[in-house]
C-alpha cells in the first residue's frame, strides 16, 4: 500500500496482485567467511578529520599526499641549486615524472591495484602530477630564456633543433595544463579530451629529440601506456545491445544479453556506439557508464545512461526510435556497440562478509545499487549478510513506477536477506498515484533522507540478527549526497559501531 504525504491511503484498482521474478542461481556449498573489522571503520569521530573536504573536493589525506610528493619534487628540484643558474635540473626532474603521470592515467593501472582501488581513484594523483610536471617545464624553459637574454643569445638559440624541440615541448605541456583546469573539463569534456591525447602523444617523441639522455624516461612512459592500451583491446567486446528509454528519470536502458559475467557488483564499463546515428564524433567517444544488473542473469549486463550532455542526448533520441526492419519484435532499438572493461568497484571489500549493507544513491546512481543488491541476495548462504538498506533520493516519484519490477523481487524474496528500499522524493508534483501498490518493503516519502535516523536503524536490525560482523555503507550520486553521508558515518556513535564490528564506508561520488 502507498501512503500519499497527507497520510491518505491509495487502493490499487487491480483485480490480482502484480507478479514479479527474480533470477535464481543454484547455490553452492556453504562457505565458512571470517571478517576482521577494519581499523578505519572503528576509529573516534575525532580522527576522522583526514577525511574532511579541502580545497574543492579533495580530502585531508589526499591534501596531505599531495603536498609531500610537491615536497619531494621541490627538494629534487631546487635544494641547493639555483633555477637562473642551473636550468638542467628543473628539466631532469620534470623528465623523471614522465613514467609516474603516465601510469596514473592508465586505466588498468598498476598502482591501483597494488592498493585496492580503481584507477578513478588515482587520478587527482595524474592531475597533480601533471601540474607539477607543466610547472617545472616552465621554470626550465624561463631558466634558459633569462640566461640567454643576459648573454644576447636568444637569436642564435633559436635557430638550434634541440631548442625547437623544447618550445613545441614547452607549448604541449601548457595546452595541456591549460585545457586540464576544471571548468574546462566540466564544461568541454571533448575538447578537453582530444587536446589530452594530441598533446600527450607529441610531447614524447618532441622531448626525445629534445633532449638525448629523456629517451629512457620516455620508454618507460610509453611502455606503460602502451601495455594499458593492450589490455583495454583484451577487455573490449563487441556485440549488439537494446536500447530503450526511461523517460521520467531521463535515463536510456542499454541491454546487452550476450554478455552475462566477468564483473563484480560496483564496477562501470567504457560504452562505443557503434552507429551513424550518434554522428561521425559521437562514434569516437567513449563514455563510462555503471553495471547495474548482476552476474549470470538472463538479462545479461544492463546499463542505464542518464541525458546530461550531447552524446548522451543522442543516445536517447536514438532509443525513441526504431530502426528499419525491427517492426514487431521487442520495444527498443538494436545497434552495435563497443564495451570495454570492467574496471572500477569497491576494490578488496568484500561486501558479502558483513551483516549489514546500506547502499545510499541519488538519482541515475541507483545502478550502483541494483548490481551489488542483486549480488548479495543471489549469493543466498555463500553470504553472511543479513540486513540490505537502499536508500534512493530522487527529484521526480514517479520515476519509482519504472524500478518497480526492479526493486519488488529484490524485497520479496525468501532468502536469508532482508531487503528494504526507502525512496525519498525532493520535488512536489502533480502525478497521480491511484492504483500504485508498493510491495512490502518499499516505501515512498516526500524530503530528503536523515542518514543519521537510517544509520540507526540499520544498527537496530543487525542487532536484533544476533551476533553481528559489520556494516558495509555506500553511496553513489552527486557530490553533495556524497559529502553528507560521509559526515555521517564519521561522526556516528563510536560505541555504536563497536557493537556491530564497525562501518565502512565506501565512495562512488565522481569528482572532475
Amino acid at each position: 500500500m502507498y501512503l500519499s504525504p497527507s497520510g491518505t491511503a491509495l487502493d490499487s484498482k487491480e483485480k490480482e496482485p502484480v507478479e514479479y521474478t527474480i533470477p535464481t542461481l543454484e547455490s553452492p556449498p556453504v562457505v565458512k567467511r571470517w571478517h576482521f573489522p577494519m581499523h578505519l571503520s572503528l576509529r573516534h569521530p575525532a580522527a576522522s578529520v583526514m577525511e574532511f573536504r579541502v580545497l574543492g573536493n579533495y580530502t585531508v589525506i589526499q591534501v596531505v599526499l599531495m603536498a609531500g610528493y610537491t615536497g619531494a619534487v621541490f627538494y629534487a628540484a631546487f635544494y641547493q641549486s639555483n633555477p637562473f643558474t642551473d636550468p638542467q635540473r628543473a628539466g631532469w626532474v620534470i623528465g623523471s615524472q614522465f613514467p609516474f603521470v603516465y601510469a596514473f592515467a592508465t586505466k588498468n593501472n598498476v598502482i591501483g591495484l597494488l592498493v585496492g582501488v580503481g584507477y578513478e581513484k588515482l587520478n587527482y594523483l595524474h592531475r597533480h602530477i601533471g601540474r607539477l610536471l607543466v610547472i617545472g617545464a616552465n621554470v626550465h624553459a624561463i631558466s634558459y630564456i633569462y640566461k640567454w637574454c643576459l648573454a644576447g643569445t636568444m637569436s642564435a638559440k633559436l635557430t638550434e633543433p634541440i631548442v625547437r624541440w623544447g618550445i613545441l615541448t614547452l607549448v604541449c605541456f601548457d595546452l595541456l595544463g591549460f585545457f586540464s583546469i576544471q571548468f574546462v573539463r566540466m564544461k568541454y569534456y571533448n575538447l578537453f579530451f582530444r587536446t589530452h591525447a594530441v598533446g600527450l602523444i607529441v610531447a614524447l617523441p618532441a622531448v626525445c629529440y629534445h633532449v638525448q639522455p629523456a629517451v629512457p624516461y620516455v620508454i618507460a612512459a610509453s611502455v606503460v601506456y602502451g601495455l594499458d592500451h593492450i589490455i583495454r583491446a583484451i577487455k573490449t567486446r563487441f556485440t549488439t545491445a537494446t536500447l530503450r528509454t526511461i523517460p521520467t528519470m531521463g535515463l536510456t536502458r542499454v541491454d546487452i544479453p550476450s554478455l552475462s559475467t566477468g564483473w563484480r557488483a560496483g564496477q562501470h564499463v567504457r560504452l562505443r556506439v557503434l552507429s551513424t546515428s550518434m554522428g561521425l564524433w559521437g562514434m569516437t567517444e567513449v563514455h563510462p557508464f555503471t553495471i547495474s544488473s548482476a552476474v549470470n542473469t538472463e538479462e545479461g549486463l544492463v546499463l542505464m545512461c542518464k541525458r546530461t550532455g550531447k552524446w548522451t542526448t543522442k543516445l536517447y533520441e536514438m532509443a525513441q526510435t526504431t530502426a528499419p526492419g525491427e517492426q514487431g519484435q521487442e520495444p527498443g532499438r538494436r545497434v552495435k556497440v563497443m564495451v570495454e572493461g570492467p574496471y572500477g568497484g569497491i576494490g578488496d571489500t568484500t561486501v558479502p562478509n558483513y551483516t549489514g549493507a546500506m547502499f545510499v544513491v541519488g538519482g541515475s546512481g541507483v545502478t550502483f545499487a541494483l548490481s551489488a543488491v542483486q549480488d548479495l541476495v543471489l549469493a543466498g548462504d555463500r553470504s553472511r549478510t543479513k540486513v540490505i538498506e537502499v536508500v534512493w533520493s530522487i527529484v521526480d516519484p514517479a520515476a519509482l513506477e519504472h524500478f518497480l519490477p526492479l526493486f519488488a523481487p529484490l524485497v520479496s524474496q525468501d532468502g536469508p536477506a532482508r531487503v528494504r528500499v526507502s525512496v525519498f522524493y525532493t520535488r512536489a508534483t502533480a502525478h497521480s498515484f491511484e492504483g500504485l501498490v508498493l510491495p512490502p518493503g518499499i516505501t515512498l516519502a516526500p524530503g530528503r533522507p536523515n542518514i543519521g535516523k537510517l544509520l540507526d536503524g540499520l544498527v537496530a536490525s543487525m542487532m536484533s540478527k544476533g551476533d553481528a560482523h559489520g556494516a558495509f555503507v555506500a553511496v553513489c550520486g552527486p557530490a553533495g549526497l556524497g559529502e553528507g553521508v560521509a559526515r555521517a558515518v564519521r561522526t556516528y556513535n563510536v560505541d555504536s559501531k563497536k557493537a556491530v564490528g564497525g562501518i565502512q564506508f565506501h565512495e562512488e561520488c565522481v569528482f572532475l
